[in-house]
């Protein structure tokens, strides 16, 4: 994910805290959002076929987690993933109407994150889901994803938010908590919300009212800072083999 992250340090960031009572400045808190979340959409350029590019974290959708590979396997690797995916066509994803949080496998972030519908899940990611699991097994590797929530992740923070979950009565044993938009507001209310949370308001309250759906058109596998893509079939690659209307004609 191209995340981003508002850090406590008052020393790196200067510019979210008043002068006089040092408190957090609202306006320049939004406009970091703001321009972070718009660098999003900036320098993407669209990739055809199988390739090695730079990587630059796009928005995306992890599922299978980091392996261990050999040098020499890495082509093997990406061109059985093609392989076996070489039939997998393009779907429109939709995803929940709220915001979930999430903590990382190590306990060390806390993300803001858009998790996909679950009916959505089992019809198009765990099928996908399963085949790359079958080539990790081929290859010897295992997906420490197998059983994942799949979600984009929109913010994240280093923030420790247990004094929150605690006094909302959650497990803060857990790793998952969905729907935290009420415990956002209700904190904002009491004005001693960390910046880290606030951000995930404004992104939630952004698109309250919109139905929230990508288009997934390829997958990709990340070996180090390179990224292969592997196109998937689109609508107008079936029409291609469809026959014009002077072949149709001609073979009456």
């Amino acid at each position: 994910e191209k995340q981003f992250s508002l850090c406590n340090d008052k020393r790196k960031n200067a510019n979210f805290y008043n002068g006089k009572n040092n408190s957090l400045n609202k306006e320049e808190i939004s406009k970091h959002v703001f321009y972070q979340l718009d660098n999003l959409n900036l320098g993407k350029n669209k990739q055809n076929g199988l390739e090695e590019t730079d990587f630059n974290e796009p928005l995306h959708i992890t599922i299978a987690g980091s392996v261990h590979i050999k040098k020499h396997m890495i082509v093997p690797f990406i061109e059985k993933i093609k392989e076996e995916l070489q039939n997998q066509s393009c779907f429109h994803l939709f995803f929940k109407d709220s915001v979930d949080l999430y903590k990382s496998q190590k306990h060390t972030k806390y993300f803001c994150c858009y998790s996909v519908k679950w009916d959505q899940q089992e019809l198009h990611l765990n099928s996908l889901i399963n085949k790359i699991n079958g080539v990790l097994e081929k290859f010897g590797l295992s997906n420490n994803y197998a059983k994942r929530m799949c979600h984009i992740s929109l913010a994240y923070t280093d923030v420790n938010l247990e004094f929150i979950l605690e006094k909302n009565k959650l497990n803060t044993k857990g790793s998952f908590w969905p729907d935290i938009s009420e415990i956002i507001e209700e904190y904002n209310s009491e004005k001693h919300t960390k910046s880290e949370v606030r951000t995930s308001t404004d992104v939630h309250s952004a698109s309250n009212n919109d139905v929230f759906y990508i288009y997934v058109s390829r997958i990709c596998v990340r070996v180090g800072n390179k990224l292969y893509e592997i196109p998937f079939k689109s609508f107008h690659d079936d029409l291609n083999f469809l026959p014009s209307d002077s072949s149709y004609a001609s073979s009456t």
